[in-house]
């Protein structure tokens, strides 16, 4: 046990001990007695007693003493209190195929009592299992009925099957058939799980979903409007499926839970204070509460013991430490919420703008914006979801390519000026067209190392000798919201590093200002995006656009740093600027189109930015990009304009790293996807449509790439920590090194 856990043991038990102190927990041969016989009762209701080594009460007190008086506790001292203690304290009760209990620790003989045990056990009926069949999942997590017909659950349960943010234009993903079981132990009861018929709810702020199920006739739970700090330090009950969870102490599982999981049970406690938690990209103020819970118990009601009410939607947590709710009284102020048709009692009142309504207007704005068919999807509410097949569905934004005239003949020309000039291809022939961009360089500031509160520097080449000079003598070329050093041979980005901000309100700061992608290039219907030349740097460092609308199509313009990602300001002057400095050719990287491009390939490299904007604590990321400048990479003679063709070396493989803000700090998240262009011929392109994406260690990356990040950053990689569980949700694999691949549920 380590010095780290004992020390979480004992804060732990200050906490529960409360105002009695730790020498409440003192114990003697009865009471010792007492919770050994509770121990060897729950074996009766079929649990495994829990193995324990001998502990007397000598050893327990002399525990408790140390604590009290703020010594470290020796291992086996803290060993034998969690053992026992702990678990008299939070037990775990197992529920009968009928939602009843038998309470038989000291502690909670009171739920015993006729009026809350019948309280408690109509609640538990009307609380069940959210079943994802044709998931790579054995089932979702807990959810309970909310009003008739209807389930409220986590939205990271929903989102296994859902894709969509809001309450409009909502859709199951295909593969799936999710249902909704009330049983005991729904894996060993023949009758099937009533189907979710329908999506009524994904919040785009709270971590809260609900679900249509047509069949379903238990009654309603009723969930309380009052401010949830009202009822701190009063006695709760959390009804919910908890599943072994294999980011906690095994051991520790084993005996709270004696073994016995993915059923039905209620595990009491006290509701705590509100702090901060990570929830969907963003830090919200969430009641906490100190009840033993696991995994499986994401989406479990949270009661209200002494009147039976639901006091909020229980989304996360961890051992020895706290968990997070979504209150049922700030779900009361929502009139979205409401309107869903969500019991509470006494009727809510909305308020007129609760403090998270921006992002329903965001939602609202984004669907009514105009568009060529549709708007742009936005990176703040990109849904995510895996398929049965483990391939991942994403909504993610459109990179568009230069499109060639019959016979490869380019339907645009380049004049002497550099200008692009029309056709006699006919009234209705497209343009080549620079987008709309700043010129007054003076303006720009780059990338912001304190852009997130927190200092994350930009990195550095490893050799400095490898980076383009610029005209001011500089190696950095600072754009709107983001920066970039190229490489003076491959004439690419060495590295980028962007600012990405998901907040609604920076994404459309003026009412009525239209942000599609060619509004904001000041394109028309039928023109196409050109890019440009940085004037602060010399021709010789540089791809010119012409390479790509050459070449018979053979390579996209893929965005090394995603326009979505910087296109945010205080200004729609601000953003239209961002907007437009992502056309630099400085920004540019050949890449197959299959792997540029959404709709023709089925994933999209930089949209696992989406799936680390859910596990970050505010909705700002920083994020350094480049491409793997190999030495072998494979060889293409391609066209640079006035009858002049060079050899270019197209890398194959692209690297990224994610900085999220997290409630410790920072957490970093790399990631390498490369193309396969094994089998391409250097003479007539017939690219192929391979790729693979993969996690991949800091450090590993900074290898590849040539690159020195900063401490912080490489002390923050999540790759053995959140790494696991990102690269399962994201059907991707996980890579030390280069060679070595590990499978994403490692």
């Amino acid at each position: 046990m380590s010095d780290l856990r004992a020390q979480r043991i004992a804060a732990f038990l200050r906490d529960i001990a409360g105002e009695d102190g730790v020498e409440a927990l003192r114990v003697d041969e009865e009471r010792l007695e007492t919770i050994k016989d509770a121990n060897r009762t729950l074996e009766n209701l079929g649990g495994i007693e829990r193995r324990r080594p001998p502990v007397p009460p000598e050893a327990l007190n002399g525990a408790l003493e140390k604590i009290a008086s703020g010594q470290e506790l020796p291992r086996e001292q803290a060993r034998g209190i969690e053992a026992i203690i702990i678990p008299d304290k939070r037990p775990v009760m197992p529920l009968t195929p009928r939602g009843s209990y038998q309470a038989v620790h000291k502690t909670w003989l009171h739920l015993n009592d006729e009026a809350i045990k019948d309280r408690l056990t109509r609640a538990a009926r009307s609380i069940g299992r959210i079943e994802v069949p044709g998931s790579q999942y054995p089932y979702g997590g807990t959810g309970f009925v909310v009003a008739p017909k209807l389930i409220m659950t986590n939205r990271h349960v929903a989102e296994i099957f859902v894709s969509g943010v809001g309450d409009r234009n909502l859709r199951f993903l295909p593969g799936i058939a999710p249902g909704f079981s009330s049983s005991f132990a729904p894996d060993n009861d023949e009758e099937p799980p009533l189907a979710v018929t329908g999506i009524k709810m994904i919040h785009p702020y709270w971590d809260m979903a609900l679900l249509e199920v047509a069949e379903l006739t238990a009654a309603p739970l009723t969930l309380s409007p009052r401010e949830v700090a009202t009822y701190q330090k009063e006695e709760i009950a959390v009804i919910g499926y908890p599943a072994f969870d294999p980011r906690n102490d095994q051991d520790v599982q084993l005996k709270l839970f004696d073994r016995r999981f993915s059923v039905k049970q209620l595990q009491p406690g006290l509701l705590r204070e509100r702090q901060q938690a990570e929830s969907f990209g963003k830090i919200v103020e969430a009641p906490t509460h100190d009840c033993s819970t696991l995994g499986g118990n994401s989406g479990s009601a949270v009661i209200h013991i002494a009147s039976g009410a639901v006091l909020g939607l229980h989304f996360g947590g961890e051992y020895l430490l706290r968990n997070f709710a979504v209150a049922a009284s700030d779900l009361a102020m929502d009139g979205r919420v409401v309107n869903a048709g969500v019991n509470f009692d006494p009727e809510a009142s909305p308020a007129e703008r609760p403090s998270w309504s921006g992002y329903w207007s965001g939602l609202d704005g984004r669907e009514e914006a105009p568009a060529e068919g549709k708007a742009e999807p936005s990176t703040s509410s990109a849904p995510v979801g895996v398929s049965a097949g483990g391939e991942m569905h994403l909504t993610i934004p459109l990179q568009i390519s230069v499109r060639l005239g019959e016979a490869g003949a380019p339907i645009v020309r380049l004049g002497e000026t550099g200008q692009a000039a029309e056709t006699q291809a006919g009234p209705n022939a497209e343009k080549l067209v620079e987008p709309a961009h700043d010129t007054d360089y003076a303006l720009r500031r780059g990338y912001d190392a304190m852009f997130m509160g927190t200092s994350v520097p930009f990195p550095t080449p490893k050799d400095p000798a490898a980076a383009a000079p610029t005209l001011q003598r500089r190696t950095r070329l600072d754009y709107q919201n983001f920066s970039i050093i190229m490489h003076a041979r491959r004439r690419l980005a060495l590295v980028s590093g962007a600012n990405l901000s998901a907040e609604a309100g920076l994404r459309r700061p003026e009412a009525g200002r239209d942000y599609t992608r060619k509004a904001l290039g000041g394109l028309g219907k039928n023109d196409q995006e050109r890019w440009f030349p940085d004037t602060r740097l010399e021709a010789r460092y540089q791809l010119p656009d012409v390479f790509y609308a050459k070449d018979d199509g053979a390579f996209d313009k893929g965005h090394i740093v995603r326009r979505e990602d910087v296109a945010w300001g205080d200004s729609y002057e601000t953003l239209r600027r961002a907007n437009g400095d992502s056309f630099h050719v400085t920004n540019c990287s050949p890449q197959i189109a299959v792997f540029n491009q959404s709709a023709r390939g089925r994933e999209n490299w930089g949209d696992l930015e989406n799936l680390v904007l859910k596990q970050a604590a505010s909705e700002k990321l920083c994020v350094f990009a480049g491409p793997v400048l190999a030495p072998d990479d494979p060889r293409f003679l391609g066209y640079f304009g006035e009858g002049k063709r060079l050899l270019i070396q197209i890398p194959v493989k692209f690297w990224k790293i994610i900085v999220a803000k997290s409630i410790d700090g920072i957490a970093a998240f790399g990631f390498v996807l490369e193309q396969d262009l094994r089998d391409v011929p250097t003479t007539e392109f017939a690219v192929p449509e391979a790729f693979q994406p993969f996690m991949m260690p800091v450090d590993a990356i900074a290898s590849l790439a040539g690159l020195v990040f900063d401490g912080a950053i490489v002390d923050a990689d999540q790759f053995d920590r959140r790494g696991p569980e990102l690269a399962l949700q994201a059907s991707i694999g996980r890579r030390r090194g280069i060679v070595k691949e590990e499978p994403g549920q490692n």
